[in-house]
C-alpha cells in the first residue's frame, strides 16, 4: 500500500459506508485527516466524530448541499489542517459534488497543491493520492 504521511486529505461523505472505509484507508496509509458528514443530521454527525476521534482526525457536519456551508467548511478545515493536498468526495448527490469540488479546488490552489477525487466511482483513493502527490 502507498503512504501518505504528510499528505492532508479532506473527505466529504465520511458518513457514508464507503466514506467510512475510504477513510480508515486514507489513515492507514498515513493521511492527516478532516472528515466531514455531508448531512447535519445528529446521528450521521456523531458517527464522524466518532471516526475521526478513534482516526485521529477533525470532524465537522454541514448540510452538502448548502453552497454557503460547503464553502464555510472547506476554508475552516483547509486552515485547520494547513492546507489541503486532496479532497475526497464519497458522496453521491450531484449539488454536493460540485458545491464540494468548487470549493475545495480553490482552498487547494491557496497552497499551490492538490487532487479532487470522486470517491463514487470504483477508484482506489489511497493510490490516486500517492500518485498524485509524490
Amino acid at each position: 500500500m502507498p503512504r501518505l504521511d504528510g499528505k492532508r486529505v479532506l473527505l466529504l461523505g465520511a458518513e457514508t459506508n464507503f466514506g467510512r472505509d475510504t477513510a480508515d484507508a486514507l489513515h492507514l496509509a498515513g493521511a492527516a485527516l478532516a472528515l466531514v458528514s455531508s448531512v447535519s443530521a445528529a446521528e450521521s454527525a456523531f458517527a464522524v466524530q466518532r471516526l475521526a476521534r478513534r482516526r485521529g482526525a477533525i470532524s465537522q457536519a454541514i448540510d452538502a448541499t448548502n453552497e454557503a456551508a460547503v464553502r464555510v467548511m472547506a476554508r475552516q478545515l483547509g486552515k485547520e489542517l494547513g492546507g489541503i493536498d486532496a479532497a475526497v468526495s464519497c458522496v453521491t448527490d450531484p449539488r454536493a459534488r460540485e458545491f464540494f469540488e468548487r470549493h475545495a479546488r480553490r482552498e487547494m490552489k491557496r497552497t499551490g497543491a492538490g487532487l479532487y477525487v470522486d470517491a463514487t466511482t470504483t477508484i482506489d483513493v489511497v493510490a490516486a493520492v500517492a500518485a498524485s502527490t509524490d
